[in-house]
This record gives structure tokens, sequence and C-alpha cells, in this order.
């Protein structure tokens, strides 16, 4: 149950009336990552493993270390060259092993998944890696962002707006408002707005050009590091298509500019006294240029989680 927090200064600057912001940083690790780090945990546990194993720009390598170490297990890491260094320091103080793995995440997707799945064999490990079509399991710790919301704002918010990497997030609360709509919890479904960062925007460009599958963007660039992917999944592009419930508006995927992205950080610090990583604050970053477009309605109930701490990645750049 994170905190649902109403942003008064920063809402009211780009004339909104009714902006929440679900602060997931409050949790045992800062990010969102650490509720699918407790179903991976207890999985692995369930299974009877000792070590668990996962790839991760930083804050879910750090989740699954922090959650594996309460719980006696060894974390096995894998990180890329450009993992922040605060993330990296904060996997290393949960006493997880790291090793550093040059491009693990600039290829196709078939591939990492294979490269996985066999050092998982190898070590014996539970496999833990955030994204569904390796470990669907982890998505029902994500699908609980969703439920939180809805109790805390007595109903289902207009409009949601998603910071979109492999896509689980947002394929996880989609599918929570679909399950709470068809069980009459909710009267609608809201609309879902994935943003990427404009230089790591593989899904983006699947919507764009009308694809039905996800295509591979080699070199994705972006201070988000979160967000820098070179793949999103299928899955995200068909919950993105799907619009049962919602009541005028399709879900959309947009992107957003590494300046937009950076004075949106900067102005929830000093506006709201949030420190959140780019990460963090992308999907926030987009609402002006949506209401510059009239793609989003000032009036709504506007909700955008916050999904990692501004002291795990502050955006200066630093190598291990």
């Amino acid at each position: 149950m994170t905190p649902l927090v109403h942003s008064k200064r920063l809402g009211s600057q780009w004339g909104l009336d009714n902006l929440w912001l679900k602060n997931e940083t409050a949790s045992l690790s800062g990010s969102f990552k650490d509720r699918g780090a407790l179903v991976a945990i207890r999985d692995a546990q369930h299974q009877g493993y000792k070590t668990i194993v996962t790839a991760s720009s930083g804050n879910a390598g750090a989740a699954i270390a922090a959650h594996a170490a309460r719980a006696g297990l060894h974390a096995v890491i894998l990180v890329d060259p450009q993992v922040p260094l605060g993330k990296l320091r904060q996997i290393q103080a949960y006493g997880a092993e790291v090793r550093v793995i040059e491009g693990l995440f600039d290829q196709p997707s078939e591939r990492f998944i294979q490269r996985l799945r066999a050092l998982a064999k190898s070590e014996r490990a539970y496999l833990a890696f955030f994204w569904e079509p390796v470990n669907p399991t982890i998505l029902h710790g994500f699908e609980l962002i969703a439920e939180e919301i809805v109790h805390q704002l007595g109903r289902a918010p207009d409009v949601v707006l998603i910071p979109t990497g492999g896509g689980d997030h947002l394929v996880a609360q989609g599918r929570a408002y679909l399950r709470l709509w068809h069980q009459g919890r909710i009267s609608h479904v809201p609309q879902l707005i994935a943003v990427q960062p404009a230089n790591s925007c593989p899904l983006v460009d699947a919507v764009v050009q009308g694809l039905n599958f996800v295509p591979y963007r080699a070199n994705p660039q972006t201070m988000a590091s979160g967000l820098r992917v070179a793949f999103s999944g299928d899955h995200a592009l068909a919950m993105i298509q799907r619009s049962e419930g919602t009541k005028h508006r399709r879900h959309m995927a947009v992107t957003v500019s590494e300046k937009a992205i950076a004075e949106a950080r900067d102005l929830l610090a000093r506006q709201e006294g949030l420190w959140i990583e780019a990460s963090g604050v992308a999907a926030l970053a987009a609402i002006p240029d949506l209401l510059s477009g009239h793609l989003l309605d000032a009036h709504a109930c506007i909700v955008s989680p916050l999904t990692g701490a501004g002291w795990k990645d502050d955006g200066i750049p630093d190598r291990p």
C-alpha cells in the first residue's frame, strides 16, 4: 500500500485539477520492482531453489538482491556496463553476486532469453527475469498497483500514465483494471498511456507502424536507465490495442524527450518534494505535450506511478 499523493502544486502549474502520483519508492529497495521480487522469491522458495538469478538495468536487480537477502537465498545479478553506479552499489550492498556483461540488453529478445535460461540451468537457479515471456508469475505482484489505486481513490482513475520498458507494468495494470471491471467493482477501465523515451521506444515504433509485433530496436539511448530497452513485449502491444471497458479514448503509446524527462524530474522535486529517478518520472513528463496536443483532458482524474527513487540514479554519468 504505497502512498497515493495528490499533486497540488505541479498539477496546478500544468492546469490539472486531479493529478495523483503513486509513490512506489516507499518500498524495501525503493522501486516498484519490489512487488515482483517478493512474488519471485516466494515462488523460488516454494520450488526449493537456493539461488535466484536475474538480468537488470538496476531496479529489478536491487529488488531481487534485497528480498533474497531477507529470505537467505543467493542472488546472481547480471548487469551491463551502463548500470548507474547508485544501483550497482545498492545491489552489492545486499550481498548479491554481480556479473557485468557487455551488450547484455542490446540484442534480440530470443537470443537474450536463451542465454538467461542456459545460465539459470547451469547455476541450478530460479530465473526471475522481470518479463512475462520469461516468468509470467512476477506480473501478479504488479497487478496490485492498480488494485491499490482503485482502493485509495475509491474509484477507477480516468487515465493512467505508465513508464514502459519491457511492458510488464503496463500489462499488469491493464489486466487488473479489466478484471475489476468485469467483476463490477469499477465502472470503467482507465485509458492507459504507455510512455517511452524517444530514443528507446520499440513499443511506440510498433504502434506507429501498425505492426502486430514489437520490432527489435538496436542501440537504445536514454538518461532513463530503467527504460533503456531494445525490445518490448508483444503482450504490451496487445494491451495497447485492446480498449475494452474504456470510456471514450483508446489506450495509447507515446514518446517523451530527454529534455522533458529532466524538466519533470526537477519540477517534481522542487514543487512536490519528491526526488524520483528519470525512469520513474518519464510518464509524468509526457503530460505537457499530451495537453498541448489535446490528447489529455485537464479535468480528468489522472494517475502516474513514480517507479524509482532519485538516489538510485541521479542522472550524473558515472561508471563502476
